[in-house]
């Protein structure tokens, strides 16, 4: 087919292998090996581990990507070039046409038109051509037919020891424990080749044993993305509003701007700043009238493991300045892959907040931590647990608290909604 020889051609081009360590190096040839033979199954688990050896350039990415297309695993495929694209971006043109024949393969047509359309901003001729090709190709595709959505739907069962409110804004903390089931939806809207998206996203918890501290949250956002130079700028305006117990606690309207940029090697930076004002949704919790402000920045690395490093600077602006904190916030979160199937997280989070103006004055350090495990299972569903421990001191006792809270879930992605 058409798509197979275009696939053929792209798959040829020149990369240079880069594998750190004899290991590595031997793997990549055995990779290379399977792969001429035909057995792509094989040449995955070694290009894999390879790059869990220590070979994390890009050849190495392209290389996964494209077994996994071959294997038919076109969900995979299309992450994998989605992350070539994003740690290596002089690559991100190559990686964004096979991203399309990917997403073109699983159906997803309007996500690969609009694929196509980054890649031929490529200064290769080649690859233009290959895109070109690709349009034309799908040009005559009924736009009824195109899927113009994507979601991703998780839900959970577990045990919080200790349940705490949204952001501490009504109490520092709670003497209840109860279950808990909660639910996150997230719907997607990409307008094609236009760098715009709309994303709306939905959660709600239930405490069957007090469930006066049912939370529910919503949140709408549209993101405009440019790439200036080396960075990729992502700016938007965003709406929220959240319940308590049924009732409405508080409502926001914010901009969001991040900016991203990747480094080789592996490294990507990012800078995000947000602003909401925010607003009580019912006259009991006018106390949180004001605003807040955020900014991150954060350093990631991705080879045989993902590690990310973060800082972050919170100011609160409330009516009660018992509310209105000023944080500090570090935080490390390690993720590595264990098989084609098995991930397993780590994450440690260290926060200082100073109550400077409120009614008992205090400083408090919060120390986070968690664990997880997911496991891939067929047709996109994730199977997944977590365990999360806190402890938070206080210079006022009476505002000191922990915690711990388990719990199980599966998730799934969908596409062409």
């Amino acid at each position: 087919m058409l798509r197979a020889r275009l696939f053929t051609a792209c798959m040829i081009m020149a990369f240079a292998r880069v594998a750190a360590g004899a290991d590595a190096s031997a793997l990549f040839a055995d990779g290379e090996r399977a792969f001429a033979a035909g057995d792509y199954q094989e040449a995955l688990r070694l290009f894999t581990a390879a790059r869990d050896a220590g070979s994390a350039s890009a050849s190495s990415y392209y290389n996964i990507g494209v077994s996994q297309y071959r294997l038919g695993d076109y969900d995979a495929a299309a992450a994998t070039f989605e992350t070539l694209a994003a740690e290596f971006p002089a690559f991100g043109e190559l990686a964004e046409y096979n991203r399309g024949l990917a997403l073109r393969a699983d159906g997803n047509i309007a996500a690969a038109r609009a694929a196509f359309e980054r890649a031929r901003s490529s200064s290769d001729d080649k690859i233009v051509a290959l895109a070109n090709a690709q349009l034309g190709a799908i040009g005559t595709a009924q736009i009824v037919d195109e899927p113009e959505w994507t979601g991703y739907f998780a839900g959970g069962l577990g045990y919080d020891d200790n349940v705490a409110l949204l952001n501490e804004l009504v109490l520092p903390s709670t003497g209840a424990a109860s279950p808990l089931a909660e639910v996150l939806g997230v719907l997607t809207r990409d307008f094609g080749p236009r760098p715009l998206r709309f994303d709306a996203s939905a959660y709600a918890v239930h405490y069957p044993d007090v469930g006066d501290f049912d939370q529910t949250a919503v949140r709408l956002s549209l993101e405009a993305e440019q790439r200036l130079g080396q960075w990729t700028v992502i700016v938007g305006p965003t709406l929220g509003r959240s319940t308590l117990d049924g009732e409405g606690f508080e409502e926001l309207i914010g901009a969001d701007l991040r900016m991203r940029r990747s480094f080789g090697m592996g490294f990507a930076f990012e800078a995000r700043a947000v602003y909401d004002d925010t607003n009580a949704a019912d006259p009991r919790f006018a106390y949180l009238d004001g605003s807040r402000r955020f900014l991150r920045l954060s350093m990631q690395h991705t080879g045989a493991a993902r590690v990310r490093a973060g800082y972050d600077i919170e100011r609160n602006a409330r009516a009660d300045p018992g509310v209105s904190p000023s944080r500090e916030r570090v935080s490390l979160v390690y993720q590595r892959p264990l098989s084609q199937t098995w991930t397993v997280d780590a994450a440690f989070a260290h926060r200082t907040s100073r109550y400077s103006a409120a009614s008992v004055p205090r400083d408090e350090r919060l120390r986070e931590l968690s664990l997880a495990a997911r496991r891939e299972l067929r047709g996109n569903w994730t199977l997944g647990v977590e365990y999360q421990w806190f402890d938070n001191d206080s210079t006022a006792p009476e505002f000191a608290y922990d915690g711990q809270r388990l719990a199980l879930g599966l998730s799934r992605s969908f596409y062409g909604i």
